[in-house]
């Protein structure tokens, strides 16, 4: 399940910790080959029990979780922190973080909100379908289930704030410039279509996110990084790609469960519910 094990970078003083198939981890890898910074790649095999050593948690990040950068003696984790310490480091361009003080705020708010909203109903969304594949539990199923749809409606609220609010008068997420939030939210999406698991129904009802996602995956990097994304996510629906030595406990969510909403609260499905999904695929962001 690894990627080509050869560096592209090497004998440099920056590591990179990573795994591909996680949506931080693509941003932080993109946004070093953005800044053009010299790193080395070390893949972290997640679907192993390595990252939960306490050995590796004791070196590198107590949480277990990739991706991690080490710096001689010094280690960042969570992929925000990583990207913004190497853009003060490397006196990288202020439209990743912000020229002012206005603009970092800016930024630093739609991280925020993303964290609470994108991230954790697509995160959801995402892990409650292929989790179970990759434990080997059930085969792949494009019915889904009560538990898969809170994410599904917390992803659904969040592409409609996007639509409606983030990229209504702008090219990308906080300005006309390219951001290290617009990395951030687009492996998200990268996750889901990597499945296909958002109907090109719900795509052409938020216009603007398809644009801003198909501008982003021209950028001459977001293909590298996402290729593994999309190769394995298609054998894992295939069934040809599975881990029997899954022991890591460190995933989103712890995996699964999301007990409520950040905006409305979704303590289970209901009918109400149901409704709003199948509004939303049917009249997209208006109703989002």
């Amino acid at each position: 399940m690894s990627p080509n094990p050869t560096n592209i970078h090497t004998g440099k003083t920056l590591r990179l910790l990573y795994h591909p198939g996680s949506q931080p981890c693509r941003a932080a890898h993109q946004f070093m080959y953005e800044i053009d910074v010299p790193f080395e790649e070390e893949f972290v095999d997640i679907t192993t029990d390595i990252n939960e050593r306490q050995e590796f948690r004791d070196k590198y990040n107590p949480t277990g979780q990739v991706p991690i950068l080490v710096d001689g003696e010094f280690t960042v984790w969570e992929s925000v922190a990583i990207a913004r310490y190497v853009n003060e480091k490397f006196d990288g361009a202020g439209n990743w973080f912000g020229r002012g003080t206005q603009e970092r705020a800016q930024i630093n708010q739609f991280l925020q909100w993303y964290a609470y909203t994108l991230r954790l109903g697509g995160g959801a969304f995402h892990w409650n379908i292929f989790g179970c594949l990759i434990y080997g539990e059930k085969p792949y199923s494009p019915k889904f289930t009560a538990e898969q749809n809170k994410g599904r409606i917390l992803l659904y609220e969040a592409m409609g704030t996007l639509e409606n609010y983030w990229l209504r008068d702008r090219e990308y997420v906080c300005g006309d410039e390219v951001s290290y939030a617009d990395l951030a939210a687009f492996h998200e999406f990268v996750s889901h279509e990597a499945g296909k698991i958002i109907p090109d129904r719900v795509w052409q009802g938020f216009p603007k996110i398809a644009a801003w996602f198909k501008k982003l995956s021209e950028r001459p990097h977001a293909k590298t990084v996402s290729e593994w994304q999309y190769t394995n996510v298609g054998k894992i629906i295939r069934g040809e790609l599975t881990a029997s030595m899954f022991k890591r406990k460190t995933a989103v969510l712890k995996g699964t469960e999301v007990f409520s909403g950040h905006n409305h609260g979704i303590p289970y499905l209901n009918e109400k519910a149901e409704d709003y999904i199948k509004r939303v695929e049917k009249e997209g962001a208006a109703v989002a």
